[in-house]
């Protein structure tokens, strides 16, 4: 279990990474027919889209300057909506890495809709293929149980409330948040990937005390003054493609740096794969 306010997506893109550390010494003739490592993912809340591809050649992975022989790239990177068909090229840059290295990153613009699948490939000029296919995940009008929480009217410091909260057909969690609706003014905690899988959803346990020390923060309250009515909770809840979900629900790094743990890239090493969205508010009952 991760603990809440992880970057899910830090932990997994540096677990990957480990797949192309050694990527320099590979000849693509020699590597079991992998020509690309591929980093990236599709957000049904994001119309930009970014993805790192790092050949497989006998050159150097490392790019240190814009003139070295591997600063260019043989390959075309296109996605396809498979519902509609429509094709779109990706822009390539070179772009300078935290580590001071320049690494190829494309980048493309469009709406990537829950429900909707996408195959992205990674074409050389000789005709050879990477390839891999993510579908965003979609929810259908699914309830969290139970259905209301608790709701008083005052927050006092001494409050000591928890309740347990079960997503049903939600398995695997990148990132949760709970937005509390204090007399017209939002306040948002951040869960991160709290909770555990159990059978046929995920389960995670709201804690109100917590929270709402977080709120006084937020609101420039002392740590002793009591909070105004709780009107309403939404849940927020971005969720990943099965192509991320980690051996048994977690995210060891010790396992998913082993190459194939985590990947479905064809003809090559990485992951791409897609991240949605699910919404729900808890209504206050009538007093």
């Amino acid at each position: 279990m991760v603990t809440r306010g992880a970057n899910i997506l830090g932990v997994i893109l540096a677990c990957l990474a480990g797949l192309s550390c050694d990527s320099g010494d590979f000849d693509p003739f020699d590597n079991d027919r992998r020509y690309f490592t591929v980093f990236g993912y599709l957000d049904e809340r994001d119309a930009q889209h970014t993805l790192r591809v790092i050949p497989l050649t006998r050159l150097a992975e490392n790019i240190t300057d814009p003139s070295d022989p591997q600063a260019s790239i043989d390959g075309v990177v296109t996605s396809t909506d498979l519902r509609t068909g429509e094709v779109t090229r990706w822009n390539h840059r070179l772009d300078r890495l935290s580590d001071g290295n320049y690494g190829h990153v494309f980048r493309a613009r469009f709406p990537a809709r829950a429900g909707r699948s996408y195959l992205l490939e990674i074409t050389r000029n000789d005709g050879t293929v990477t390839w891999a296919e993510t579908t965003i995940p979609r929810f259908p009008a699914v309830r969290p149980v139970p259905d209301t929480l608790f709701f008083p009217w005052e927050v006092n410091p001494d409050s000591a409330l928890t309740q347990r909260v079960f997503l049903p057909g939600i398995t695997s969690p990148w990132d949760i948040h709970l937005m509390y609706d204090l007399s017209g003014r939002w306040v948002r905690v951040p869960y991160g990937r709290t909770g555990r899988r159990v059978d046929g959803g995920w389960e995670f346990t709201v804690d109100l005390a917590d929270d709402a020390g977080k709120m006084r923060e937020v609101m420039g309250l002392p740590p002793t003054a009591p909070l105004a009515g709780v009107h309403a909770i939404e849940l927020q809840v971005r969720t990943l493609a099965e192509e991320w979900d980690p051996p048994d629900g977690e995210f060891d790094p010790e396992v998913l740096a082993q190459p194939g743990v985590l990947s479905n890239v064809q003809q090559g090493y990485g992951l791409w794969s897609g991240i949605g969205s699910y919404f729900h508010t808890f209504i206050r009952p009538p007093q």
